[in-house]
């Protein structure tokens, strides 16, 4: 059993058992899970409203130093506004007052995962007859475990001592182990100068996914997401259909080994014939090509190419006497005049790909044939130096691909001096791009690219656990294009393997 799989059993035996982590959720509650609107305000401007409510002597009110009466004469005379009307404008807003009774059931039901493991506690600035309206509008409080009102505790975020207040009554050890949430910056901000993992809301489905990002394992939830998907791990062309190819396949199998999750057959195909299939790559090389039965959404007839056969004996490594009359078609299949490896076994489609000659030139290593590879070596060397990558190739988006198939050459080749010569611009490259933002497949990419060379990228770690949709797996990432119509073909399945294998490598301090 594998170390992965070992903790995953662990932490379903723990949360089964009641014995997992306990968490705290510490939630706002205006604009968070109450809202109100100043569309239909009539008394003041929004703007005024506004103002009106960030005077300090509004804070006063919340704190439960004055009552609201005095408030409102105090700030009519700060502003220059009638008492009445103060009071006709709050009035108007609190009609508009509503509970969002989705996001609280999405909680409710969070709670009930965990197992009796989440608290959740309500911390609010309010004053004590607007927090009994709000009683009002939700009936029902047994979301929260306990509340916490500004006009209780004489303070208001984000004052610390309110925080101090709201920490020490729920006696929390460690306050790590604890999320704060809140819609504004300075509020959080304040948290997390406690320790306090911290959320600004934007949304509530955003806030969810927030949630189960930071409240469970990501990479068991990935790898549950995988195994769902076993056999439909495939690939999504850019508004348009999906598309079962080997590529993903292959890629997916190289960093995880586990051949219950792929598929190399097409649809309606059994267990035993989708495992066949993929114990045939393991015994006999053959050239690939992209798809998994008819082409879509290119030309009818699709012909094979280096790029996936070249991930397939990287991924199944069938013996070297099979595998190397292929790398013989592949020697074979060079541009006539500048000598470097063409994408496509297809005389009509003269095609170079810097980044199709990485993973070239790594099956070449591979199989102890290096020598036989050198010239694309020093063109691939020529494009790190020059920074011919920067925008991507006609077959892949992003300058990541190139990186990190290139840190898979390197590091798997600690002992070949041509190739170890690329170490250090490899490095320097990557630290260029790390914190770059881009989609899932982009930083997923980097993060691997970066362990593999020793390159810190914690910002790009935290960026790709964000990445994580509620489902478990990735959102979508563009992995490749079309040469003619540029069309992009994007993968969850590739993005949340290679998240799986960061995550892991992260943790073990890689």
């Amino acid at each position: 059993m594998t170390q992965a799989s070992t903790l995953q059993k662990k932490e379903a035996l723990d949360i089964e058992n009641g014995h997992s982590q306990e968490r705290t959720l510490i939630l706002d509650l205006g604009d968070v899970l109450f809202h109100w609107s100043t569309r239909e305000l009539t008394a003041l401007s929004p703007s005024t409203f506004h103002a009106v409510t960030i005077t300090p002597t509004w804070g006063e009110l919340e704190c439960g130093n004055i009552t609201q009466d005095e408030a409102l004469e105090k700030i009519g005379e700060e502003l220059l506004l009638q008492p009445g009307t103060i009071q006709e404008a709050l009035s108007q807003c609190w009609k508009t007052l509503r509970v969002d009774e989705d996001l609280i059931n999405k909680l409710k039901e969070l709670k009930v995962e965990m197992k009796g493991c989440l608290k959740i506690y309500a911390m609010t600035n309010i004053a004590r007859d607007d927090f009994a309206r709000l009683k009002a509008v939700l009936s029902n409080w047994d979301l929260f475990d306990g509340e916490f009102t500004s006009f209780e505790a004489g303070m208001i975020k984000p004052e610390l001592g309110y925080y101090k207040h709201v920490l020490d009554q729920i006696d929390l050890a460690d306050p790590k182990s604890a999320i704060f949430v809140d819609d504004k910056v300075v509020n959080v901000n304040a948290a997390r100068s406690f320790g306090l993992q911290g959320i600004v809301f934007d949304s509530p489905t955003g806030l969810v996914r927030q949630l189960r990002n930071k409240l469970y394992d990501p990479v068991t939830r990935a790898r549950e997401y995988m195994k769902a998907n076993a056999h439909s791990n495939h690939s999504q062309m850019e508004n348009g259909p999906e598309i079962r190819d080997v590529f993903s396949q292959f890629l997916i199998y190289k960093v995880l080994q586990d051949t219950s999750i792929i598929s190399l057959s097409p649809p309606g195909a059994s267990t035993d014939e989708v495992l066949n299939e993929i114990a045939q790559a393991g015994r006999e090389a053959k050239t690939w090509n992209y798809f998994i039965g008819p082409p879509v959404g290119t030309t009818k007839t699709f012909p094979e190419d280096v790029d996936d056969t070249a991930t397939a004996l990287l991924a199944f490594s069938p013996p070297a006497a099979s595998a190397n009359p292929v790398l013989d078609r592949f020697l074979a299949n060079r541009h006539c005049r500048d000598g470097l490896v063409q994408t496509y076994f297809d005389p009509k489609r003269p095609r170079v790909c810097p980044t199709i000659t990485v993973n070239v030139i790594r099956v070449f290593y591979h199989y102890k044939r290096g020598a036989d590879i050198q010239n694309e070596l020093q063109y691939v060397r020529n494009i790190l130096l020059n920074h011919g990558y920067v925008d991507g190739t006609s077959q892949y988006i992003s300058a990541e691909p190139f990186l990190f198939f290139l840190s898979c050459l390197v590091e798997a080749n600690p002992g070949a001096t041509e190739v170890q010569a690329l170490r250090k611009p490899l490095a320097t490259a990557l630290r260029e791009r790390v914190g770059r933002g881009g989609d899932s497949f982009a930083v997923s990419t980097r993060v691997l690219a970066c362990q593999a060379m020793g390159v810190w990228a914690g910002s790009d770690v935290s960026r790709l656990k964000e990445l994580q949709e509620n489902d478990g797996g990735w959102e979508i990432g563009w992995v490749c294009r079309y040469g003619r119509s540029q069309k992009r073909i994007g993968s969850r399945g590739l993005v949340t393997a290679y998240a799986i294998k960061a995550l892991e490598q992260d943790a073990q301090g890689l």
